[in-house]
């Protein structure tokens, strides 16, 4: 998959290991950098990256820049996960625990946080907040029916009832 770097400080992805199924995607911050972000209200403010990094307060959402663009390939599908550290260790997460990047999106992939610790949480250019996996995809035909699907196992009962 080819990467464009869209600002000239940012970390091309690496896999960490071999073993990893992901490659690793980290922060592209500049001093002085307005990041756009979201207080637990709803309202839109920016944010700004100072010397020390930039500063996340509880609750609130960040779209973290990565000076990157992914040129996905059709049939495909970037997916982005949090790494577990930072979730670990930051208390930060992805706002929409997953993050799916299509094949027709062209414009700049950002990380999107939530800090849901009780402490200003402090991200800094080049930290690894995020990893990414491309995926084959088949989209599926969706069709109405005019009747509800009948059960097909023993199943009974709707959430939970697997014994999970």
């Amino acid at each position: 998959m080819n990467v464009y770097k869209t600002r000239d400080n940012a970390t091309l992805p690496e896999y960490a290991t071999i073993g990893s199924a992901c490659f690793d995607i980290k922060a592209c911050l500049t001093v002085g950098e307005r990041v756009r972000s979201y207080t637990p209200f709803n309202k839109e403010v920016d944010v700004i990256v100072k010397k020390n990094g930039l500063a996340i307060t509880p609750g609130t959402r960040v779209l973290i820049p990565t000076g990157l663009i992914f040129d996905i390939p059709v049939n495909h599908v970037m997916e982005m996960y949090i790494r577990s550290s930072v979730a670990t260790k930051m208390g930060l997460t992805l706002v929409n625990s997953v993050g799916i990047i299509d094949s027709d999106y062209v414009d700049e992939t950002h990380i999107i946080v939530h800090n849901m610790s009780d402490t200003i949480v402090i991200v800094n250019h080049g930290d690894r907040l995020a990893q990414c996996k491309l995926s084959k995809i088949e989209q599926t035909v969706l069709t109405q029916r005019k009747t509800a699907p009948k059960q097909k196992t023993d199943r009974k009962g709707g959430i939970g009832s697997t014994g999970a």
